[in-house]
Formats: structure tokens, C-alpha cells, sequence
């Protein structure tokens, strides 16, 4: 929620300088702030106005436009797992992509069972599935070559399911390699 005096002064810098013959009265702004306060914040609104000066009828400036075009520009910043409900609180998505560490090279190099989550930011972008697995196959190389060992890309799991592969990598549960590459589809990488 935008306060009223921070909203007078953005009204001011970027309404009023767009529309300087147009005379706002106080009730004008008071009716631009309520419709516009909550669920938007002041770069969505000044982008909106940008709009709507150089798309629209600029002569008289629309509350009902600002306030549509704010809207379509949040619509199209948000990302895909935000418009589902796969999100915690942070706005991360549940489902995360992982790389780990699942064997020691030929030199005997590598942390087995060493994990990586892999974030993509900005947050709000909407990253799709291959944006990860580019980002993560990418990442697994490079810690592949820096810290040695054998790196696999993760999809589709969580935090709790890493640790429990980690747990078995590291000998304190049972690991089948084949059964882990089936389940969480890893191809085969050729050596």
C-alpha cells in the first residue's frame, strides 16, 4: 500500500510533468491514490502512465487506462510458478533444480554428496524449465572442473529429497546410482 504523501510527490513527478495544461484538483489525486494504492507499486504506476501518454489519447489523462495498463504490466511480470500456487512465502518455487555431487572422478577429486540449489534472478522473471536446466548443466560443469567429482542436475525435487540422496550417496543409506538416475530422469552422460 502506497502512502499518501509518497504518492502526492510520485503524482507530481510523473503525472503532472506528462499533462502540465491539465489543472488536478485535490479530489482528483485523492481518487487516483485510492484506485491505484494497493497491489501496485510506484514502477509498475509510473511505467502505466508512460503508457498511456504515449499510446493513448494524451490530451486528458484516464485513471481507468493507468489503472488497466498497471495492471496488464503486473499480469506479465509475474512468473509462471507465481501464477500457480507453487510458492512459499520468499517466492521461491517449491519444485527447485539442484546439482550434486554423485561420485569422485578418475583423480579420486569430488565431495560426494554435495548439493547445489540453483536460483535464477531476478525472481519475478518467468524462468522456464529449460532456463534451469541450461543454467544448472552449465553450473555442474563448471564445479565439475573447479572442485572435481561426477555433477548431476536435479529437477522437479525439494530440499528434503536432496538430503535424503545426499544421506545415501554418503554411505549412511543404500544408494542404487541406476535407480536415482530413473527417478529423478537423469540421462546418461557419456564419459
Amino acid at each position: 500500500m502506497i502512502a499518501l504523501n509518497e504518492f502526492i510527490h510520485w503524482f507530481e513527478k510523473e503525472v503532472k510533468v506528462r499533462w502540465p495544461k491539465h489543472d488536478f484538483s485535490f479530489t482528483e489525486i485523492g481518487d487516483w491514490h485510492w484506485r491505484l494504492r494497493e497491489g501496485f507499486d510506484l514502477d509498475t504506476l509510473t511505467e502505466a502512465v508512460r503508457r498511456h501518454r504515449t499510446c493513448d489519447d494524451w490530451r486528458v489523462p484516464g485513471l481507468k487506462k493507468v489503472h488497466e495498463y498497471a495492471r496488464e504490466i503486473q499480469t506479465r511480470s509475474r512468473p509462471a510458478w507465481a501464477k500457480t500456487n507453487r510458492v512459499h512465502r520468499s517466492g521461491i518455487p517449491k519444485a527447485h533444480t539442484f546439482i550434486m555431487c554423485i561420485d569422485k572422478d578418475e583423480r579420486g577429486r569430488g565431495n560426494v554428496g554435495w548439493f547445489v540449489d540453483i536460483l535464477l534472478w531476478p525472481f519475478r522473471t518467468p524462468w522456464t524449465p529449460d532456463d534451469y536446466q541450461r543454467v544448472a548443466a552449465e553450473q555442474a560443469r563448471k564445479y565439475s572442473d573447479f572442485y572435481g567429482g561426477d555433477w548431476e542436475v536435479f529437477t522437479h525435487t525439494t530440499e528434503l529429497e536432496m538430503m535424503r540422496c545426499a544421506n545415501q550417496l554418503r554411505g549412511t543409506q543404500p544408494l542404487d546410482l541406476n535407480e536415482l538416475r530413473k527417478r529423478y530422469k537423469i540421462p546418461p552422460q557419456p564419459r
